[in-house]
């Protein structure tokens, strides 16, 4: 029942969730605090780059209160295909744009980041890649993605007020959203269990799907392990 479940919120996420890029060409005289909630052609940047924000900078995600964008500011060290990248958000009452982070170059890495049900606290420092941020649809909050150990994508909760950061225990990023609740839905990959008829192990992997409220709370996980093995 929980695999009709999940498969049923999974068919809502293409059209709930939007991952919106904008470019230059887009721009125009419209007053950038107005912009949430209006069609996104619309859209003037030309007033928060005079405040800060980079003109290489994407749009991410935005909502009524939030508008979240990307910059990837210069090449990481550690892998040529990395980047150091920053977090702006744009709170569309008070006016204010301000840098959420900006990434880190990492200290170690690690063939397999296991999956798991418990989510932990960290601290913005300790994110080294962003190529994803969504907002949730129903808090102040935003959930980022990266792969900056060229296998696994890690994912973190960051509070818009008190900047506090929580990680995910998973692997494989962000699917979407449950459509009524706002839950994350996260996938993960985990090494197959299953044994041929000889005992050998069969190898491979298999997909993990857990929702998380945006606490970091395991609601519900669905391991694909031996599915469709006859």
């Amino acid at each position: 029942m929980l695999l009709g479940l999940l498969l049923f919120s999974l068919g809502f996420v293409a059209c709930e969730n939007r991952n919106i890029k904008v470019h230059k060409e887009t721009i125009d005289k419209t007053n950038a605090g107005d912009i949430a909630g209006n069609e996104l052609s619309q859209l003037s940047l030309d007033s928060l780059y005079q405040i800060g924000l980079p003109q290489t900078a994407k749009l991410e995600d935005y909502n009524d209160d939030y508008l979240v964008f990307l910059n990837h500011d210069k090449k990481a060290e550690y892998d040529e295909d990395a980047f150091i990248s920053s977090l702006y958000v744009f709170d569309n009452k008070t006016k204010q744009l301000s840098k959420l982070l900006t990434t880190t170059e990492p200290k170690q890495y690690s063939w397999v980041m296991p999956a798991g049900d418990k989510s932990e606290k960290c601290k913005i420092s300790d994110i080294h890649a962003i190529y994803e941020a969504r907002l949730f649809p129903y808090a102040k909050k935003v959930i980022i993605s990266g792969v900056f150990d060229m296998r696994n994508s890690l994912s973190y909760i960051i509070d818009l007020d008190d900047k506090s950061v929580l990680f995910l225990p998973t692997n494989g990023g962000l699917v979407g959203f449950t459509m009524e609740e706002g839950y994350a839905i996260m996938q993960s990959y985990k090494y197959n269990e299953a044994l041929d008829e000889e005992g050998v192990p069969l190898g491979g992997r298999h997909t993990l799907l857990s929702v998380f409220d945006e606490n970091g709370r395991n609601i519900k996980s669905l391991d694909l392990n031996n599915q469709g093995i006859k």
